[in-house]
């Protein structure tokens, strides 16, 4: 049963807050890991010799000569977890993760590499974060790690840092190296420390790497041992959980959006469980910008009267706002207003084009706040 706009806005308060719980509570479902195997669950065979991440862990490679090792709960050997080679560390969930050198002697350096379940959509922001712990039998601790992103799979004849140079120098198309934000060193042994940053697609990106792309002399580097030269010390981590996530795309100001998923049924205002994702994207960008304000514009389709399509599409703004404002934006940030049928973004009155029609759209703008 289809019910009409003034029915339906009697119970508006308690509709709208059951729908943000509901939505709220399946938020989880669209938050896809792009990084395949992010936890080092699935293995090829269950590691018994180091240095043979690119056998033993599924989707995982080392893009140069370094030998990254792998560990998981399944090995008796010392690549088992939590008690290995390296010393002991649960996993931060499972039951397996990767280690690699970050520091050593004459420059040499370890990698994990990783195919991504899709190429990255150019202007759309992105999240990666990972896990990182110190192993316990360490020289040094580091605060310098980092990513690239590349169009196919590196494979580069060195041990040593895969430096800006040397990623310039290879066939691969690669985005510049970015660093992870650091505080101070990496130096926890017993939790795992969470690293995270935000990049901007360029469109071409389909595998990740990560690792510390810095020379020796380039690194933050603190021995734990006082009479151990700098020259001779080790910074072995290991690495788990590591996810990339859809942020949405680069808003610019001043331009008209459509929101993703936020195309209504029809006589209806209520949001589908779909829009809860491009809802948090928006909120999470306004979060992170705080010198912009957002104006709302809801629209309907050209069935109905004049009257009727001004009072649904006020209520498809308001509903839209009122769940940014309980995310957490500021209601001195955001205002709602309704066209009606106004405004089509397409004509042709199919039943697709008033799918289309029946819409929420924003413009972000800067503001300057008057009560920092």
């Amino acid at each position: 049963m289809v019910l009409k706009v003034l029915e339906t806005m009697r119970f508006r308060p308690q509709y709208i807050a059951s729908t943000i719980l509901f939505l709220s509570a399946i938020a989880i479902c669209f938050s896809q890991n792009l990084v395949l195997n992010g936890g080092f669950e699935d293995f090829i065979n269950c590691p018994v010799k180091m240095s043979n991440l690119n056998r033993d862990a599924e989707h995982w490679s080392a893009p140069s000569l370094g030998t990254t090792d792998y560990f998981n709960q399944c090995s008796k050997t010392k690549l088992g977890v939590p008690m290995n080679f390296k010393g002991k560390q649960d996993p931060y969930e499972g039951s397996g993760y990767a280690g690699l050198y970050l520091y050593a002697p004459k420059d040499y350096r370890e990698y994990i590499q990783v195919p991504l379940q899709e190429t990255l959509e150019k202007g759309s922001r992105y999240r990666l974060t990972l896990f990182i712990s110190l192993a316990e039998k360490s020289d040094g601790s580091v605060m310098d790690i980092g990513a690239v992103f590349a169009e196919k799979p590196l494979s580069i004849h060195t041990k040593r840092q895969l430096s800006h140079g040397v990623l310039s120098s290879s066939p691969v198309q690669t985005t510049h190296i970015k660093q992870f934000p650091a505080t101070g060193l990496y130096e926890d042994k017993q939790k795992w420390m969470e690293l995270s940053f935000n990049v901007v697609a360029k469109g071409f990106e389909t595998h990740l790497i990560l690792g510390n792309f810095k020379s020796n002399a380039g690194t933050t580097y603190v021995s734990h041992n006082k009479e151990a030269n700098k020259e001779e010390g080790y910074s072995y981590y290991y690495l788990d959980d590591i996810s990339l996530t859809y942020l949405g795309p680069e808003y610019k100001a001043n331009e008209v959006y459509v929101l993703d998923h936020v195309n209504f049924n029809f006589d209806r205002f209520d949001l589908q469980p779909k829009a809860k994702q491009s809802l948090q994207d928006v909120y999470e960008y306004l979060k992170q910008n705080p010198n912009l304000e957002v104006a709302i514009s809801g629209h309907t389709d050209d069935l109905g009267s004049d009257e009727y399509n001004d009072v649904l599409s006020r209520e498809r703004a308001l509903v839209v706002a009122n769940y940014l404002i309980a995310l957490g934006l500021d209601k001195k940030r955001i205002s709602s207003k309704g066209y009606g049928d106004k405004k089509p973004i397409d004509s042709t009155l199919t039943e697709e084009a008033r799918r289309k029609n029946r819409r929420v759209e924003f413009v972000m703008t800067e503001f300057e706040d008057e009560d920092p």
